[in-house]
């Protein structure tokens, strides 16, 4: 079943989210079980949220043992809220439940 995962950091500069990828490299972004990933901010600074949908909790529990790490040397403690997904629609108007 998929899940959402939804980070949010608040006080946090989006500075840090664009050095995990600089940091953790190609196992931050190749991650075929991971559907989607959206990152926005609130305002100019101060609140970065980040939604990941993935294929899976299991895939999603194992990418923790990567995204942990490389987080934690950014500076970042990241505390997921795990969401079941009703459905989504992608660019091609087919809705997945």
């Amino acid at each position: 079943m998929a899940i959402v995962a939804l980070f949010e950091f608040p006080n946090e500069s989006v500075d840090k989210y664009e050095k995990v990828f600089e940091v953790g490299g190609k196992p931050i972004t190749d991650q075929p079980k991971r559907l989607q990933h959206i990152c926005y901010r609130t305002g100019d600074v101060g609140f970065v949220v980040v939604v990941d949908v993935w294929e899976d909790e299991a895939s999603f529990g194992a990418f923790g043992d990567i995204i942990g790490p490389v987080a934690a040397k950014v500076g970042l403690a990241p505390q997921p809220k795990v969401l079941r997904l009703q459905g989504y629609m992608g660019a091609d108007g087919i809705r997945n439940p």
